[in-house]
């Protein structure tokens, strides 16, 4: 019996090590051929079908076996892989597409959270897929499975490494010898994670998540505090700061999701295992009645922001998670309202509200929900009603909003002839190297800048700096401000304008400035059609000495009238260093 029992461990710390080594082997495998394949969306199924393959194949294997373990994680992969590249079609390319942080939240989930109801559904001895003391215990096991044994990989490799440099005292290079290949050392990673994942699931009764939900249930109440505090002092400061704020509405939202964390925990998977102290237990009735009110504070909180400046991709994926949390204080509510029973309604909710949350991700990788679609209907109907060019995001709708994004701009150009605003904001965005090229100076900005006018030595001397330049120096003029209240050694204000051929035909300056930390600031502009934009600046040939007098600096240039030397281009000589703007 013992021999058989020992074998069959043998035979189990096989199949995780062996799918460990594949797992690592086709992890190098996608890595190598997205160097040398040009279809990326190729590679972006291949890579979200092996991801999803092996994390589930490894997470159900102890509960499944090998065979039924591989085929729902074929299944699974096959489906989020299918669902990636059908979402991969609306964005011009992969990155632009992961760019949107939303898209990878939405894989992250429907790749994960089917794992615990597909364990539940396919494993002997359940009650099926809605058995919630498997879902339970499953969903936390696998997260205390993959954090042990990430933790032995990492030994691992302490003592590779440590053992690598006593082996070096007497001319034995293990590192170099055994790893120098990369896919040596993918595969040997997988099967140390593999083997990992084996002994732990085999000490389940020891390395189990109940200690770690034991520990977890000792913040109910003080989570509880923190946001009855939060509540109790909101009327009394004011609800200013607040509404209008996503950032706001992301803490509210993150702190709901702590209270549904730490109520779950305090249910556990039954009534024999939930807590029972009245500290606990009464602390998580009072989570399970704030979450809603959380809910509804960060839902408003993201609709004042909507309501000021429209949607966007962020604040649709924040109004989804708005609305999921708020589905699970309904619940939540509803259970303790009702009183006996609470903890078995919301067991069921919970239940329910995982289903909705799996739905709700698949449906975010089709054409049905579609975050930027969304998003340039909201910002094109506020721009028909009257809303200026220079709000509109057409960086956005170029770069980041996929193909939604790219017909809306198509659009707007068919409309530039009728609004001179509008066609100098597409000209802007033509030429412009970032986002930040397209935002306006605030009236502030402008104001401060053209104050810099007293100050701002320009050189050469007389040159008559033009009012578009102004505005363009405005973005930096915070900075620029500061320097310029700064004396050199020589008593000049710490900053100085050089106007000045640089690069190419364009007229071009450079702003230098003594800055507060050691150094000197540096920034270019470059004038296209009218407009002043930031060009890229370069230092080469001593920048070291930039670090050491700034002042000095400027007073180097003032009095050499700001000559330039040739490096190709022209460059300004900053006493060994050269600055330049590039072409």
């Amino acid at each position: 019996m013992a021999q058989t029992e020992e074998g069959a461990m043998f035979v189990k710390r096989l199949h995780f090590t062996a799918l460990g080594a594949a797992a690592g082997a086709s992890a190098w495998g996608v890595w190598e051929i997205s160097d040398r394949v040009d279809g990326e969306r190729l590679v972006l199924g291949l890579a979200v079908l092996a991801a999803c393959f092996f994390f589930a194949a490894l997470s159900m294997l102890r509960e499944l076996g090998i065979w039924r373990a591989l085929v729902a994680a074929a299944g699974l992969g096959v489906l989020v892989s299918g669902l990636s590249l059908l979402k991969s079609l609306g964005f011009s390319s992969v990155r632009e597409m992961f760019e949107a942080g939303h898209v990878a939240v939405a894989l992250t989930v429907l790749g994960a959270m089917p794992v615990p109801f597909l364990i539940a559904a396919l494993a002997r001895e359940t009650a099926g897929w809605r058995d919630y003391r498997v879902l339970f215990v499953e969903s936390w096991t696998v997260l205390v499975r993959y954090a042990a044994a990430t933790m032995f990989l990492g030994m691992i490799w302490v003592v590779i490494f440590l053992g690598d440099g006593m082996l070096r005292l007497v001319g034995v290079d293990l590192v170099e010898t055994l790893f120098s290949e990369d896919l040596v050392v993918a595969v040997f990673n997988g099967a140390v994670l593999g083997l990992g994942l084996a002994v732990v699931s085999e000490l389940s009764d020891l390395v189990s998540p109940y200690l770690l939900l034991r520990l977890l249930r000792l913040l109910t109440p003080v989570a509880l505090g923190l946001v009855g505090v939060f509540l109790l002092m909101l009327p009394l400061r004011g609800l200013d700061q607040l509404f209008g704020s996503i950032s706001a509405a992301g803490v509210l939202l993150a702190m709901a999701v702590v209270a549904v964390s730490l109520v779950t925990i305090a249910v556990d998977q039954d009534d024999v295992e939930a807590a029972h102290g009245p500290v606990v237990s009464w602390a998580a009735r009072g989570l399970a009645v704030v979450v809603p009110v959380l809910a509804v504070i960060a839902g408003w909180a993201i609709l004042e922001r909507v309501g000021q400046y429209g949607w966007t991709p962020a604040r649709v994926a924040a109004a989804a998670a708005a609305a999921i949390t708020l589905g699970y204080g309904a619940f939540y509510l509803g259970a303790v309202v009702l009183m006996r029973g609470w903890r078995a309604r919301i067991r069921r909710a919970n239940i329910v509200m995982a289903v909705a949350m799996i739905g709700l991700a698949g449906l975010w990788l089709t054409p049905v929900i579609s975050p930027e679609r969304i998003a340039v209907n909201s910002q094109m109907a506020r721009f028909a009603a009257g809303e200026v060019a220079t709000r509109l995001p057409l960086w956005e709708f170029a770069h980041d909003w996929g193909a939604p994004g790219r017909a809306a701009l198509e659009t707007l150009r068919a409309q530039a002839a009728q609004s001179p605003d509008l066609a100098a904001q597409l000209a802007r965005l033509d030429r412009a190297g970032s986002r930040y090229d397209l935002t306006p100076p605030t009236e502030a900005q402008v104001d401060q800048a053209r104050a810099l006018r007293e100050e701002l030595r320009v050189l050469p001397a007389g040159a008559e700096v033009p009012e578009a330049l102004y505005e363009a120096v405005a973005r930096w003029s915070d900075d620029i401000g500061a320097g310029c209240a700064r004396r050199t050694p020589a008593g000049n204000p710490g900053c100085v304008l050089v106007l000045a051929p640089f690069s190419g035909a364009a007229p071009q300056a450079l702003v230098l400035w003594v800055r507060a930390y050691p150094g000197l600031g540096r920034a270019g502009f470059v004038e296209r059609a009218g407009l002043w934009e930031a060009g890229e600046t370069a230092v080469f040939g001593g920048a070291p000495e930039l670090e050491e007098d700034a002042g000095a600096q400027i007073d180097a240039v003032i009095a050499s009238g700001a000559g330039l030397v040739p490096s190709g281009i022209m460059a300004l000589d900053l006493g060994g260093a050269k600055a330049t703007i590039l072409p």
